[in-house]
């Protein structure tokens, strides 16, 4: 029997505000260019804030001004953490079941520190999980080995007691050869049909 269920954030239990992109009116909102931010920020400093290695804060600060000189790394997280941060109530109530018949409950995703801490303190998804487990804290990302490993050691559960939900299929991919029990998140089934 699985003891523990890792559910992916992004694309499953969490969805941008207005179901677009939560970058679809920052040119209007903020006045950002999103293809100059894609270039200038992402393309630049995304892997080393997603891994840990560097700050979300001090890598906007370092290209935010030449994007808009009115809005701040704050303004700029602010912004982006509440235009994706949607949860799937029937996601969330099926997690809701599952913990109640026993089953221990982590999020299991790539994010950097600050979104992560917003996932749980902010979203209050810390209230219905036992815990979460994320590529900034481990130093690696999905789909690499060493982050379902890692996972596993922190949450001290073996890959034969783990079911896995993800939306990216060469996250389930690995998580399989890892050994774990995995399922490609499609949005069309009911999660507790899945786990049961």
């Amino acid at each position: 029997m699985k003891k523990c269920l890792m559910l992916d954030v992004d694309g499953v239990l969490v969805h941008p505000q207005n179901s677009r992109s939560w970058a679809d009116d920052m040119k209007q909102d903020l006045g950002i260019d999103p293809d100059r931010l894609t270039a200038e920020f992402f393309n630049v400093h995304w892997r080393e804030v997603i891994l840990g290695r560097k700050k979300l804060e001090s890598a906007l600060q370092a290209c935010l001004p030449g994007l808009s000189a009115t809005v701040t790394a704050k303004d700029f997280m602010a912004y982006w953490f509440e235009r994706d941060s949607a949860v799937d109530a029937a996601v969330l109530d099926d997690l809701c079941c599952l913990k109640n018949r026993g089953l221990s409950i982590y999020l299991a995703t790539n994010q950097e520190h600050q979104r992560a801490c917003y996932l749980m303190d902010a979203m209050g998804l810390a209230a219905h999980v036992d815990g979460i487990v994320y590529s900034a804290a481990l130093g690696v990302k999905k789909p690499s080995d060493d982050f379902f490993a890692h996972a596993e050691t922190k949450t001290g559960f073996s890959a034969n007691e783990i079911v896995f939900v993800d939306d990216s299929k060469a996250n389930i991919d690995a998580a399989f050869a890892r050994g774990w029990t995995a399922f490609h998140w499609t949005g069309e089934e009911r999660l507790i049909d899945l786990i049961v």
